[in-house]
């Protein structure tokens, strides 16, 4: 899985956004000679599509394929093509939830036009459709297959929560929050020890890392200068191990010695409702 940052997709890969991400289409697909583009709409309609990308993008694209999902729609009817629209945009309505089959077909809709040279970009308003469908998945595998031999850029949209491995791991960037709770949860169920350590020490181990004055210290260090407390390095390392794994601070590096922790990237809103979560635990 590649980096949590909220990309804005303006370079290729594969990026997953938090719905509702009011974040510009990537202008740079203005400098592609032959980009063909594929939109899947939940929300917003062809036409209004159309509008932002002149508004936003510039000139139409060499090809312009548009998957329509009818969320409300719960027939059995497989899709329905409008045929060429706007002059030459093909758009395809269909029903949720929506099959591999309906995917892979507006994928070779938009892949049929000749082209010596060819730049492709997917733009998913919403997962969930697909997702019902298992579709999500193989869209994904198919746009990393299709990465072998020419540039592919999407955007997929999902709705705020954690998101499955398996689909969060072929992206190259995911920038879609996972509530505390999850990350507590996960932590507690894969790694119970750090779990237990940081539980009983997550006060002590705020404490450290708020009166700090390094940016790359080892446990013992911020043990140090704790003072009074009942923790010792090595409970104190584990604790900031567990605050690792739930993406508070990262490590600087990870030895066979002792690691450091880099303290640039400390999350301290994300360790307050860490610390927030577990003293509730503790009163449950």
């Amino acid at each position: 899985m590649g980096d949590s940052s909220a990309s804005t997709a303006v370079r290729s890969g594969l990026h997953l956004r938090k719905g509702g991400d009011e974040a510009p289409l990537p202008s740079a697909l203005t400098q592609s000679q032959s980009v063909d583009v594929v939109a899947v709409l939940t929300e917003t309609t062809p036409d209004e599509w159309v509008d932002r990308w002149r508004t936003e993008v510039g000139p139409d694209p060499a090809g312009h394929t548009i998957l329509t999902v009818d969320e409300t729609t719960r027939s059995a009817a497989a899709s329905t093509s409008n045929g060429p629209l706007f002059g030459g945009i093909s758009v395809t309505t269909t029903a949720a939830p929506v099959s591999p089959d309906v995917v892979a077909d507006t994928l070779e809709t938009a892949l049929a036009r000749p082209a010596p040279e060819r730049e492709l970009f997917v733009w998913v308003e919403s997962l969930a459709p697909l997702s019902a469908g298992e579709s999500t998945i193989p869209l994904l595998k198919t746009l990393r297959k299709l990465r072998e031999s020419i540039t592919v850029t999407a955007v997929c949209h999902t709705e705020t929560g954690p998101v499955d491995t398996a689909v969060a791991d072929l992206f190259d960037s995911v920038a879609v929050a996972e509530p505390v709770s999850a990350r507590i949860d996960r932590l507690r169920a894969e790694n119970p020890t750090n779990f237990g350590y940081l539980r009983r020490h997550w006060r002590d181990t705020k404490r450290a890392i708020d009166q700090s004055t390094r940016s790359y210290p080892q446990a013992r260090q911020l043990h140090a200068d704790l003072g009074e407390t009942e923790t010792t390095p090595q409970s104190l390392g584990v604790a900031l191990q567990a605050l690792v794994e739930l993406g508070v601070i990262e490590l600087w590096n990870d030895t066979v010695g002792s690691n450091r922790y880099d303290l640039t990237t400390y999350d301290a809103e994300l360790l307050d409702a860490v610390g927030e979560s577990l003293a509730n635990a503790e009163t449950e």
